[in-house]
């Protein structure tokens, strides 16, 4: 039979090591809970300027929004434009936080005539301009005397559709100049007739032109598919002012919670998810630019 004091020692020994225990517990899990709360960042949200979102646009972007929300809890508002002017206006005027439609010279060249100082923060993707036609011609060499050809009427795609062309061997243009405009070309042996329309319409010329430089935002939109592009751009070490951007303002660092939520999003675009969709959506024609090498 066991002592009776013994007993009751025992029984206040278990008790006092019960307390102890949640005693030591307690500071253990209020550290935990205290962990798990930080390590979960404040919900932001960030508006991003988009031109009107294709059906590329929207799956690649709802990948992007589910990544920072996931990652970062943010937050994507998405405010949509319609032609190339309003974006970075927009950004500049702090309506948005970001834009995600313009490449390096676009931005470079918006900047100059603006004095504006918005800055390229992460790489997206590259899309080759390309030449479409209605008309049933196969190449640029079937294109007749005095074809009228379309290009957007934006500076930066303007000179660089006029690049094209002469790459493409239909024209000439005077040495030295930047960006290029109709009265730069310097030789045009087939008088082609160059048609100034805003990017956005130039799929709708077609109709009314032999051939038209279209952007890759707006081919699918148009019943066009890519490959049937009877020029292509070429991708090469002069191709880098063509590579696309996500813009910010030139302070984007200066708020932390912001600035944690833009890192968020560019992790969300840069990856093989995106790579996929942009391969998909472009039939294999346009390249997610941040792990590319241009030669």
């Amino acid at each position: 039979m066991i002592n009776q004091g013994i007993k009751k020692t025992a029984y206040i020994s278990l008790a006092t090591l019960a307390v102890s225990t949640l005693a030591l517990a307690a500071p253990a899990l209020h550290a935990a809970t205290t962990a798990n709360a930080k390590s979960k960042p404040k919900a932001i949200t960030v508006k991003v300027g988009l031109m009107t979102m294709d059906d590329e646009d929207k799956a690649e972007w709802k990948v992007i929004s589910n990544y920072a929300k996931k990652h970062g809890n943010v937050t994507i508002k998405y405010v949509q434009f319609t032609d190339y002017s309003q974006p970075n206006k927009a950004l500049k005027n702090g309506d948005i936080d970001l834009n995600a439609f313009q490449h390096y010279f676009f931005l470079d060249n918006w900047n100059k005539e603006n004095n504006g100082n918005l800055k390229p923060i992460a790489k997206t993707v590259i899309a080759p301009i390309r030449l479409y036609t209605k008309k049933g011609y196969k190449s640029v060499k079937d294109l007749p005397d005095k074809a009228q050809i379309a290009i957007p009427n934006d500076a930066t795609n303007e000179g660089r559709s006029l690049v094209a062309l002469q790459t493409a061997g239909l024209i000439t243009l005077k040495k030295g100049v930047a960006l290029a405009t109709p009265s730069d070309i310097a030789s045009n042996p087939k008088h082609i007739k160059i048609v100034l329309v805003d990017a956005a319409q130039t799929a709708r010329s077609l109709s009314s032109v032999d051939a038209a430089f279209i952007n890759n935002t707006f081919v699918s939109a148009a019943g066009l598919k890519f490959k049937s592009a009877i020029f292509v751009e070429p991708v090469n070490k002069a191709s880098k002012k063509w590579i696309n951007v996500i813009a910010a303002r030139p302070n984007y660092k200066k708020n932390k919670a912001k600035y944690a939520a833009y890192k968020e999003i560019i992790k969300g675009y840069q990856q093989k998810k995106i790579k996929q969709l942009i391969k998909k959506y472009s039939d294999g024609t346009s390249l997610a630019a941040w792990d590319i090498k241009l030669k």
